[in-house]
């Protein structure tokens, strides 16, 4: 997850892009690929219970409300530390959890 979030700062990198939109633009991203059956959401080995919307609507409610709370840049280590999940990819050769 600190991937995507990580790789999509180096897209907007020069943009006047808010953290509140950068946030947006994350979440929906997330929404997407879990809609589409690419990604889930889980934690210690379990898939995340509830809807996609329950499910991020937990992970934002841990989210920094803003960018200095937490370390969401260069190491993502928010991501390893404090997220309530990570990512598991969904490809035809089976999970990958990451």
């Amino acid at each position: 997850m600190g991937a995507l979030w990580i790789n999509m700062n180096v897209e907007l990198e020069g943009c006047d892009i808010s953290f509140e939109l950068q946030t947006e633009g994350f979440f929906s991203m997330l929404k997407m690929l879990m809609m589409d059956g690419k990604v889930k959401l889980a934690a210690q080995g379990v898939f995340a219970d509830g809807d996609v919307d329950t499910q991020l609507g937990v992970l934002r409610r841990a989210w920094p409300a803003v960018r200095e709370q937490a370390d969401l840049d260069e190491y993502g280590f928010w991501f390893l530390a404090d997220a309530p999940f990570g990512l598991v990819w969904m490809t035809p050769e089976g999970d990958v959890w990451t």
